[in-house]
């Protein structure tokens, strides 16, 4: 999923520049309009506000983005903070993490006029010792990190892990000896249950597991959690935020969904091969939330919110229209694109905030 996905050459990422919105093969909350853009600007200020009450030096404060992709969202946060509020612009630093050169010449290219204000980075580690002051977000990031797929061996009474080789000159499902280091709590079937008291898990597990269907698949992201432990212990002082879409629970057994939540699409189709065409399709699977916010709180963090998009970007859009004279005239433009936004036909009922903070 790595290679497919972030080869230099040869993966999907890299490719080209249009793979989100409609000319490409899947849409986000960036594609719907400058709307998203602007409402994560307005927050963002509120919460540059309550620093700023604690700055008196005037520090310089960050938003740092990873998973920028061409730099849109980078382009809607930064014209809408430059144009309402000049004050906080004239300390504010935009951090970008990528880590590849090709993605960072598209968003140079777009974020041209804010040259000042951009700095790229390629990994946490790169980070000034400083820390950040401010935001650090991702939207869509965390769904596209490696998992491990695994299925429930009824025979066995165990989990076994599914790798992949070739065969006949393509990409085929393969049974591992034995499962990879990373996910070896899965020895203990019961790990599946997710982040709950030991003994209540084995009491459920016990009622679960006959009812298990053989061939039950679930997914592990382990980079993805040391990915948001690497970006809490960057964080100073401020919050440290995602939206994306995945299971709030802490519990990964889904009955609706036996087959895991590993996805390709294309053409915003859904391609029920996920072995087919490797580089040229897009790969998710859902982000576990509560074991996301879990290796936060472990990492020093306070978990402020965790609810549907719908919910959150609700109340950021109620407090920006009470103030037409910063966020501007809320248009009918803004308002179709909001209801794209927020509706649970639409994105608002597929999404997920998580959002933790450093006081």
């Amino acid at each position: 999923m790595e290679v497919a996905l972030y080869h230099p050459e040869h993966g999907y990422y890299e490719h080209r520049p249009n793979v989100v919105g409609r000319q490409g093969d899947f849409y986000t909350s960036v594609s719907v309009g400058r709307l998203f853009g602007e409402l994560l600007a307005f927050q963002s200020a509120e919460w540059f506000d309550e620093l700023d009450a604690r700055n008196s030096a005037r520090e310089p404060l960050q938003i740092v983005e990873a998973g920028a992709h061409d730099g849109r969202l980078a382009e809607d946060v930064l014209v809408w903070l430059q144009r309402h509020r000049p004050v906080l612009w004239d300390h504010l630093e935009y951090w970008i993490i990528e880590p590849s050169a090709r993605r960072r010449a598209w968003q140079g290219d777009r974020l041209r006029a804010f040259a000042p204000k951009v700095r790229w980075f390629n990994a946490w580690e790169d980070l000034p010792a400083t820390g950040v002051r401010g935001i650090i977000f991702a939207n869509e990031l965390l769904d596209a990190f490696p998992v491990h797929r695994l299925a429930w061996n009824q025979a066995t009474g165990r989990w076994i892990e599914w790798g992949v080789t070739t065969a006949e000159g393509g990409f085929v499902w393969t049974p591992l000896p034995e499962l990879h280091p990373a996910v070896t709590e899965l020895a203990d079937p019961a790990a599946a249950l997710g982040d709950m008291d030991a003994s209540e898990r084995q009491t459920a597990w016990l009622a679960i597991a006959p009812l298990l269907p053989d061939g039950f698949i679930i997914e592990r992201a382990p980079t993805a959690l040391h990915w948001w432990t690497a970006a809490a212990s960057r964080l100073k002082h401020g919050w440290l935020w995602t939206l994306d879409y995945g299971h709030r629970t802490g519990v990964s057994l889904n009955p609706a969904k036996p087959h895991g939540t590993l996805r390709a699409y294309r053409n915003h189709q859904l391609v029920e091969e996920l072995l087919a065409a490797p580089g040229t399709q897009d790969l998710t699977a859902h982000v576990d939330f509560a074991a996301v916010a879990s290796a936060g709180e472990r990492s020093g963090l306070t978990t402020v919110e965790l609810a549907e998009q719908s919910r959150v970007f609700t109340r950021i859009a109620q407090r920006a229209m009470q103030t037409p004279g910063i966020f501007g005239e809320w248009t009918r433009e803004r308002t179709r694109q909001f209801q794209t936004l927020t509706h649970p036909d639409h994105l608002g009922g597929s999404f997920t905030a998580l959002v933790q903070s450093r006081a």
